[in-house]
């Protein structure tokens, strides 16, 4: 009897299963993982700089607009300008078209 009490008193406990992956799909998971996580940073850096690109290419834009609408409110051709004048307008262009395609790839990223 004493034994049956003893077996009775045993609890068997098993060990959780671990499945064995063969190394390519470990490897496998671990790009998905890393790939997870670079797009994560891309949408937290999308959402931390957005406002500021989005405030930087609207103030560029509105200066650009604001010549271009002199010259045509004046009546002032582009031959007569100086060519400080000439320099800052090619200046705010591509200055907006770089803030627009950093803003457009962001965009894309989200």
């Amino acid at each position: 009897m004493s034994r049956e009490k003893r077996k009775k008193r045993r609890i068997r406990v098993f060990a959780p299963f671990k499945p064995v992956l063969p190394p390519e799909e470990a490897k496998i998971k671990t790009q998905e993982k890393r790939l997870e996580e670079e797009r994560l940073k891309v949408l937290e850096f999308s959402r931390k700089t957005r406002k500021g690109f989005g405030l930087l290419s609207m103030i560029v834009g509105a200066f650009t607009f604001g010549f271009f609408a002199y010259f045509l409110w004046t009546g002032l051709p582009l031959k007569a300008a100086t060519t400080e004048i000439k320099i800052a307008l090619l200046a705010l262009a591509l200055l907006l078209g770089a803030t627009n395609i950093i803003v457009g790839l962001l965009l894309i990223g989200e």
